[in-house]
């Protein structure tokens, strides 16, 4: 798979909150950078996605721009808007920062 369809199915886990669809298209070393504070690896990914799912059933994503390595998206979840900056490649997405109201 290409760099840029393991960055479609991220967003696409994300988009339906499917922690299996997500952690295909991740590094081993993938780290979910979250305005927490918390970091996020590929094993916590079925409980992060838990946690979303009390906010709403899918999440919308839009406003989606890529330059080279990195992706930028706006998101809605429920009533939570937000932003990721995404640094992918052909082995798939390796971080995300989030930002959130």
């Amino acid at each position: 798979m290409s760099a840029q369809e393991k960055l479609g199915g991220y967003a696409n886990g994300f988009g339906c909150l499917d922690a299996t669809a997500i952690a295909a298209n991740v590094t081993a070393e993938y780290q979910l950078l979250d305005m927490d504070g918390i970091a996020y690896g590929k094993g916590d990914l079925p409980g992060y996605i838990s946690e979303l799912r009390k906010h709403g059933e899918k999440m919308e994503i839009t406003n989606v721009m890529v330059d080279g390595d990195k992706a930028w998206c706006k998101w809605q979840l429920g009533e939570i808007v937000g932003a990721g900056l995404i640094t992918f490649g052909d082995d798939g997405v390796s971080e995300e920062q989030l930002f959130y109201l």
